[in-house]
């Protein structure tokens, strides 16, 4: 997703959230969090500041799932993180260091915009997914480390991490691809992938993120349709020739493909435009996606929101709760389900699908919040599902 300079939105939220503060808080600072905070996650973090904050054990709000109750089958994330964006230059650190603090488990992560693998290792979130037990994987041969100062380097700012119990059997290589426009063309998007292994099963991962241009995708620029239309038909025929040729020696249990797609993935208005994408790629024959777990019975899980988006692309400051900003939403973030027939792979059963920024939840109504001000214009999407073979 593009970036956006919101920081006269960003100077508006925080001189009410200011204002309420001083209002609100007449016996002066506190330093337990209480209901009134729980229902308030900006005016709670401006009261304790970055470490209380992300500290689950100072702010119990955050619900944490460290076993996964994954047995049997595979959890996978996609986050695009926003890394470095101009309206949080006074959070950035904040916002990398907190993401293996108070992230959801699951069995493999796929993050986006990971343009400083410097910053993944030294500001915290490495260190803190490994104690976790989690391991740091990145493309063999790429380093993305903004030597240039920039934002954003030729690079492809994907990283993957997985967690203990889930084995790394074989890197799939790197992608760029050929077409892209606007912005992107000064970064080496593509897709990545890789083979994991988890009890006994061979799963084939692969990770993404697509041209965004000037615009996401059907609406109202072409050459940035025309990109994504691209990208998509590389990323299949890349995945494609993945599967065959590792078959015979780790025969695919599934098949998942997550990342930004910068196209709605809309899970309830079909046809969405993420699906006319897969559509105008030749790719809707090799995909299931979102709006199809809707009808094959998947448990949405209770950290889902009955219409929600899995980022927001408005034009003002997210304000939440639930996800819900002042400016247009969309469902940007996708992990796409190989179709067995397409790749050869296993039926599957239980499919659970949800958002997956970190969980954060009120101590008087037991009420989720999508925990705004805390990371990215990203809330992620979580799938877990299970093969039947």
């Amino acid at each position: 997703m593009k970036n956006r300079k919101l920081q006269t939105g960003w100077a508006v939220l925080s001189l009410v959230s200011g204002l309420t503060l001083a209002c609100s808080s007449q016996e002066g600072p506190k330093n337990e969090l209480d209901a009134y905070y729980s229902n308030r996650p900006k005016v709670w973090f401006d009261e304790v500041g970055p470490n209380e904050y992300f500290n689950p054990s100072a702010t119990p709000s955050w619900q944490l799932n460290e076993t996964c109750d994954d047995s049997g089958a595979l959890s996978i994330v996609s986050y695009n993180i926003f890394h470095n964006v101009p309206f949080v230059t006074d959070f950035g650190d904040e916002m990398e260091q907190s993401l293996g603090e108070v992230t959801r488990c699951a069995d493999i992560l796929l993050f986006q915009e990971a343009w400083d693998y410097d910053d993944i290792i030294g500001d915290g979130p490495r260190s803190d997914l490994v104690a976790r037990g989690y391991s740091m994987l990145t493309p063999t041969g790429q380093y993305c480390d903004d030597s240039l100062g920039a934002i954003e380097n030729d690079c492809s700012g994907l990283v993957m991490f997985y967690k203990r119990g889930t084995r790394l059997m074989k890197e799939l290589g790197f992608r760029a691809f050929t077409t892209s426009n606007g912005p992107d063309v000064h970064k080496e998007k593509g897709v990545w992938g890789a083979i994991f292994s988890k009890e006994g099963r061979y799963y084939y991962v692969f990770n993404t993120h697509l041209t965004y241009g000037t615009n996401g995708h059907l609406e109202g620029d072409t050459p940035s349709d025309n990109s994504r239309i691209s990208n998509m038909k590389q990323s299949l025929g890349f995945i494609e020739e993945a599967v065959t040729i590792n078959r015979a020696s780790y025969p695919p249990a599934l098949v998942i493909l997550g990342g930004d797609l910068n196209a709605d993935f809309d899970a309830v208005t079909r046809p969405s435009r993420g699906h006319q994408l897969l559509e105008q790629a030749s790719a809707s024959a090799a995909f299931f996606e979102p709006a199809d777990y809707r009808y094959m019975d998947a448990v949405m899980s209770s950290q889902e929101t009955v219409g929600f988006k899995s980022n927001w692309v408005g034009t003002a400051v997210d304000t939440g709760p639930n996800g819900m900003a002042s400016g247009a939403t969309g469902d940007l973030d996708a992990v796409l389900l190989g179709k067995p027939g397409h790749f050869g792979t296993c039926p599957f059963g239980n499919i659970q699908y949800s958002g997956w920024a970190p969980v954060w939840m009120t101590l008087d109504s037991g009420q989720r919040k999508w925990p705004y001000y805390t990371h990215s214009d990203h809330y992620g999407r979580w799938l877990k599902v299970t093969p039947d073979c």
